[in-house]
């Protein structure tokens, strides 16, 4: 059987015995901040198995994608080396939500592995947690499991718990002898044995206690049931091959990468580690990106940057000097495109992200390189301090466990702990400017109300007013019983205020109740279910459980709705005309503006914006009707209903539509019609981070403003350039911009003659230092001229007529406060002195820092203390 076969096999069982089969979730875990990556089958249940996400089914079973390489679960190092360490998997699961329990998890997994997939029982055993009679009971009188066959272990092993509190249970596993050629060779050597005879390949968790604080545990009124088998390991065990990379899931890929990097798997042990490597990686890469996750310096995108650079290095070793492992996308796509369609919907996407990231880090790379092995020569010991680690991995974008793998085949070890306090310090430096102010002690205050029950019902869909009884006040961080300043928040129980959420900023308005009133200048939802109105100027004084009616003002209300639905239809024209590829990266809406930021590694074309622009106009000049309604979760998955970026989603979700071709998971504001928004326009397109771009844009009365805006900055410019009609403005400007070109060109042709004029001077009074000289300058740099350029241009000139020398050229700008310095090095003489050796030791002089080539080498500093400079060069080149 291939593997997916084993897959598809494995869903219709569990779908014949009463499961619903359910759609892997996405590797990015929004039900669990706790989690860089789904990581287990039952993550996407969690809130199932809590009780707090209520569900139309009690069986279920999955074919789950997981990632494990962060955090606690981080294999990566051992990928490619091991047969069965993986940063991607698939997890196969089946799931009891208080339905069936033991007899029947364990029926169902014993017949699966047996009948199904074939596997002999005489190489089959089980494992259970030691003080588990019951499991052991129904393996050997309900399966015919031998009882020599049946092992018991302990906590460690069988016994698996959600956290230090909550659900818990004995977990049963199945193991398979897979021959004594796998064996160690003692004659000990059973179930339990670290060798790899005797692999577990089904965990089967009995979710039958609660555990309290104490550690006292008690019995679920309604145990559940959790399973999870890796893919890819019984897929190994199926096809009765040695490692997991043996299986048809890999070997297909692996032929194609060797392919492209003209490798041959099994050649040598170097050579298949990267092929491994590779191919692990890829699956890795493309799923995370596929699913929303870039690359970058922090969370889940550093783990995916640490992912492909390591994939990168390796395809060094196969000689791979140029971009190649965007190539491996399409052989991906061949493998797993089929139980995946969104990675060939995303293909063009994931293999611009993957090019544009290799690209970059191939610029670094070698330079990066080219430090490291500078500072092992360097180095009289075989240590590499912390702080070249945090070098590279600072300014060279060099991950701390790349530097150790490229330090440990060169016999180097790294300072890991100076690292970390390199880093940390960096750390307390970007915290210095911020300043505490009691956020800790009001975010007691909001935990104590979510504990307390507290709840808020929302009638801001149908009224812009609403009564409502005051449940808390808060005052400086504390709950009080009556407001005594002009500057406080307060929880109602029912609010026709929107709450920020979702992008959407929260409502402002006014309150009122008695002699008091108030304006009310935001709305949040800090935690649980309740609303927190923030209120100002304050007239009078308000109490505890008092009435008051409470009123959204109605033009911010109605210019958020436009913006809201506004953002729902770029969206949507965004994956029409860019690709299905685009996803939602966040969101601002606002009254006066919306920002989207989405997915895309390309800026984009006057020509796409103005399709784009155009697309959402004619929508809102057609008169479309906007609806929102309330429905069940799957049904809107079932409708096509696109979830946004970071929202948590219950059982019960609210869906936007937007004429017949935008649907959204929604809870926000919206138009009646499109026809409300009045007009659509997109102000900036730009990048944010590496394949993240952000749109700017406005609706309605904005537009209007905009454009009354710019016919007053055209007004302006037409006057200025004396012009008599917009039409005029581009020559004239373009004569302008000529003649500036021409005094500018005029006046650096002066400067370069000045300075030239400078040259002989300099080498006449050059210091002599052994057999060489030290020659030294000060020239002038006009206003608004680059120093560097003119440094570079007269140490080239100084180069050209010198041989034996070191050259320093150093500029003063004191308007900005800032130096330039730069050291050149005559070619005869960069063997005994080299540029940036030089200008790393005096760069400092200047408060500054500076690096560069042997024989070149430029620095920035703070202050003209030059004459130390030149001191200080003299010291270091006498010796």
């Amino acid at each position: 059987m291939r593997a997916a076969q084993i897959r598809t096999e494995f869903l219709k069982y569990f779908e014949k015995n009463g499961h619903t089969v359910v759609e892997s979730s996405g590797l990015v875990p929004h039900n669990d901040p706790t989690l860089l990556f789904t990581n287990a089958g039952m993550v996407q249940f969690k809130d199932v198995f809590l009780g707090s996400d209520p569900r139309p089914y009690k069986r279920a079973a999955t074919s789950q994608k997981c990632v494990r390489a962060g955090g606690k679960h981080n294999d990566l190092e051992n990928v490619g080396f091991t047969a069965r360490h993986h940063t991607f998997f698939e997890m196969l699961g089946n799931f009891s939500f208080g339905d069936y329990f033991k007899k029947d998890a364990i029926h169902f997994g014993w017949e699966f592995i047996t009948k199904n997939l074939g596997i002999p029982k005489d190489r089959l055993y089980v494992s259970v947690f030691r003080e588990d009679d019951d499991a052991a009971d129904i393996w050997h009188k309900q399966e015919g499991v031998a009882k020599d066959r049946i092992c018991r272990f302990g906590e460690k092993d069988n016994f698996w718990s959600m956290g230090d509190t909550g659900p818990c249970g004995p977990c049963s596993e199945i193991f398979v002898d897979r021959g004594e050629k796998y064996g160690c060779g003692k004659p000990a050597c059973t179930v339990g044995c670290d060798c790899d005879r005797f692999m577990e390949i089904w965990n089967l968790v009995f979710m039958q206690f609660e555990r309290s604080a104490d550690g006292k545990m008690t019995a679920l009124p309604k145990p559940s049931i959790d399973t999870g088998m890796g893919l890819e390991r019984v897929t190994s065990v199926v096809q009765d091959v040695a490692t997991n990379y043996d299986t048809d899931l890999f070997q297909d890929l692996i032929a194609s990468i060797s392919k492209t990097t003209n490798s041959t798997y099994g050649k040598d042990q170097k050579t298949s580690v990267s092929l491994r490597v590779l191919a692990d990686h890829c699956r890795a890469a493309n799923f995370l990106i596929a699913d929303g996750v870039l690359p970058s310096n922090e969370g889940r995108g550093y783990v995916l940057r640490r992912i492909m650079r390591r994939a990168i290095r390796h395809g060094r070793n196969l000689g791979q000097t140029d971009a190649f492992f965007f190539k491996l996308t399409k052989p991906l796509i061949d493998v797993m495109g089929s139980a995946y369609p969104d990675l060939k919907d995303k293909r063009e996407f994931l293999e611009s992200t993957i090019k544009l990231e290799e690209e970059r880090f191939l610029i670094t790379l070698d330079n990066g390189l080219r430090v490291l092995d500078e500072e092992i020569e360097r180095s009289k010991s075989k240590s590499l301090s912390g702080e070249v680690a945090f070098k590279l991995y600072d300014t060279f974008g060099f991950p701390l466990d790349l530097t150790q793998v490229i330090a440990k085949e060169r016999g180097f070890a790294v300072d890991e702990a100076g690292f970390q306090t390199a880093m940390e310090s960096q750390r307390s430096r970007s915290r210095q400017s911020w300043k505490g102010s009691g956020e800790e002690a009001v975010g007691e205050v909001y935990k104590s109300l979510h504990q307390k029950g507290i709840q808020t019902s929302f009638h801001g869909y149908q009224s812009l007013s609403h009564k409502g009884k005051v449940l808390a006040i808060i005052e400086d961080g504390k709950l009080v019983k009556q407001s005594s300043t002009g500057d406080f928040q307060i929880v109602v129980d029912a609010t026709p205020f929107y709450a920020e959420s979702g992008g959407q900023v929260g409502d402002h308005g006014s309150i009122r109740g008695g002699n008091f009133e108030a304006k009310v200048v935001d709305a949040q939802k800090p935690t649980g279910d309740y609303v927190v109105l923030h209120c100002v100027e304050a007239r009078g004084s308000l109490k505890v459980d008092a009435q008051v009616e409470q009123t959204t003002e109605a033009t911010i209300r109605s210019r958020t709705a436009k913006n809201h639905t506004a953002t729902h239809m770029l969206h949507f024209a965004l994956r029409k005309y860019l690709g299905p590829h685009v996803k939602q990266a966040g969101s601002l809406v606002t009254p006066e503006l919306l920002r989207f930021d989405f997915n895309h590694t390309k800026a984009l074309s006057a020509e796409e914006i103005r399709k784009i622009e155009d697309y959402i106009n004619e929508s809102i000049e057609r008169a479309e009707t906007v609806g929102c309604e309330e429905m069940d979760k799957d049904k809107a998955m079932a409708k096509g209903a696109i979830a946004f970026f970071g929202d948590k989603y219950g059982a019960r979700v609210r869906v936007v539509t937007v004429g017949n071709y935008s649907t959204e998971f929604c809870g926000g504001t919206h138009v009646k019609n499109t026809s409300d928004i009045q007009m659509f326009k997109i102000l900036n397109e730009s990048g944010i981070a590496a394949g993240v771009r952000r749109i700017v844009a406005i609706t309605g009365p904005s537009v209007l403003s905009q454009l009354r805006q710019q016919e007053r900055l055209l007004g302006e410019l037409m006057h200025a350039t004396k012009a008599s009609a917009p039409n005029e403005l581009l020559p004239k400007i373009e004569k302008l911009q000529l003649s500036e070109k021409e005094l500018r060109k005029s006046l650096e042709t002066q400067t370069r003659k000045s300075a030239a004029s400078h040259v002989d001077d300099w080498i006449r009074d050059a210091k002599t230092v052994g057999d060489g000289k030290l020659v030294f300058g000060i020239p002038s740099i006009p206003d608004g001229e680059a120093p560097a350029k003119i440094l570079r241009d007269l140490a080239d000139v100084l180069r050209s007529k010198l041989s034996k020398s070191v050259i320093a050229l150093a500029a003063f700008d004191q308007e900005k406060n800032q130096s330039a310095l730069l050291i050149a090095v005559t070619k005869d003489w960069t063997e005994r002195f080299k540029a940036g050796e030089l200008i790393k030791q005096v760069a400092p002089i200047i408060g500054g820092s500076g690096g560069g080539k042997p024989d070149l080498a430029q620095a920035g500093g703070k202050n003209n203390n030059f004459d130390a400079v030149l001191e200080s060069l003299t010291k270091l080149l006498k010796g």
